[in-house]
């Protein structure tokens, strides 16, 4: 796998070293058309009980609680994890250990030997949970060319991959806005409560920050820094999903349940699409808040989960001036990064029980 001046992985083939097996073309998820997934799904809301989880989540913490229901202590669980400023697919085992793979990472996260790793744990006849975007799900599906009822799969409701050359190159360009070096970065951080969306927390080399709307996430949402595949090409964004559970946020939470309004953590959506999903979902009451969610209010919401994106003629003017100069390209397709501002009004908030904020908001609304 080699890396293109976008900064995206692509397969590279050495022909004189090809034997002509046609097995890469059996096992290719695009070329092979997936079986429709008829089984009849089942949506909810859901957040842990547990506060620490919820606190090293991006949402209501789904992934922690999936794997702490499904995994037993040989579990091998596979997902995304930071290496400094890099992302990259690894494996742990056991829920103990799985702390690394929370929070969401828009970032194109390479799979290496993960799939390797997962088949010869499956073939032991142990446990495995893989989670990632769904063209990753079916690409191990088809890498495995068989079911395995020792595997539970988990995808997300996908945004898309972001570039790991942009957000290099991103950080470069805050940590010449901040005047430090950018050692690590967390998306969607969490303080006391849940505040707002795409809060990052950033570590330098001499300080601590959180900020809103830095360079990469900007250009992440914009789509101009997404994989070219990510665009109207995808077919993994439909209801038809790839994975045994789907896990997102969950979207327009107070207007699907008013009585949450005042609400201090939000929650997760997740969708079963299998009947080994459904099976795990009904368990997940143990150490989830659940509430029942209509698909259609899933979709109204979040409707990535079902309907493909289409780039803006922005994105290739972007990427060809990132070719000439990442520094120039960032700062002129960006705004500049703003300081999150803990107010005494969100401090309040974060001391006063929910349902005295529901009723302030309920007094301010009359």
């Amino acid at each position: 796998m080699q890396s293109d001046d976008e900064g995206f992985l692509y397969p590279i083939v050495n022909h004189s070293d090809c034997i002509d097996c046609g097995l890469c073309e059996r096992v290719c998820p695009i070329v092979n058309a997936k079986i429709p997934n008829t089984y009849s799904q089942k949506a909810v809301a859901a957040v842990s009980k547990d506060y620490k989880v919820w606190k090293r989540s991006a949402s209501g913490g789904a992934f922690s609680e999936i794997c702490r229901q499904w995994a037993d202590n040989n579990t091998l669980i596979v997902g995304a994890v930071w290496d400094g400023l890099r992302v990259h697919h690894v494996g742990v085992i056991g829920y103990e250990n799985i702390a690394p793979l929370c929070k969401s990472k828009y970032i194109s996260s390479p799979i290496e030997d993960s799939f390797i790793e997962i088949k010869r744990h499956l073939k032991s006849g142990k446990k495995a949970i893989f989670c990632g975007c769904p063209c990753q799900v079916d690409g191990l599906h088809h890498f495995l060319r068989k079911d395995y009822e020792n595997l539970l799969t988990i995808d997300l409701i996908c945004h898309g991959q972001g570039s790991p050359l942009v957000f290099k190159e991103s950080m470069n360009v805050l940590g010449k806005q901040l005047g430090e070096t950018v050692l690590s970065y967390e998306f969607r951080a969490k303080r006391e409560i849940y505040e707002t969306d795409y809060l990052a927390f950033v570590k330098t080399n001499k300080s601590e920050y959180y900020i809103v709307h830095d360079p990469y996430i900007q250009l992440f949402l914009s789509q101009d820094a997404l994989r070219p595949s990510c665009g109207e090409n995808c077919r993994y964004r439909n209801v038809d999903r790839t994975g045994d559970l789907t896990i997102a946020d969950c979207k327009g939470l107070t207007k699907i349940y008013p009585d949450l309004i005042g609400t201090k953590r939000n929650y997760s959506t997740i969708v079963s699409n299998t009947a080994k999903g459904e099976s795990v979902l009904d368990k997940l009451n143990q150490t989830m808040e659940i509430r029942l969610c209509s698909l259609d209010n899933v979709i109204k919401y979040n409707p990535l989960f079902a309907r493909q994106t289409w780039f803006s003629k922005n994105r290739d003017k972007f990427f060809k001036r990132f070719k000439d100069s990442p520094e120039s390209a960032i700062i002129n397709n960006t705004k500049p990064y703003v300081h999150y501002k803990y107010t005494w009004k969100k401090r309040i908030l974060a001391v006063l029980p929910s349902y005295v904020v529901h009723l302030i908001y309920k007094i301010i609304k009359c």
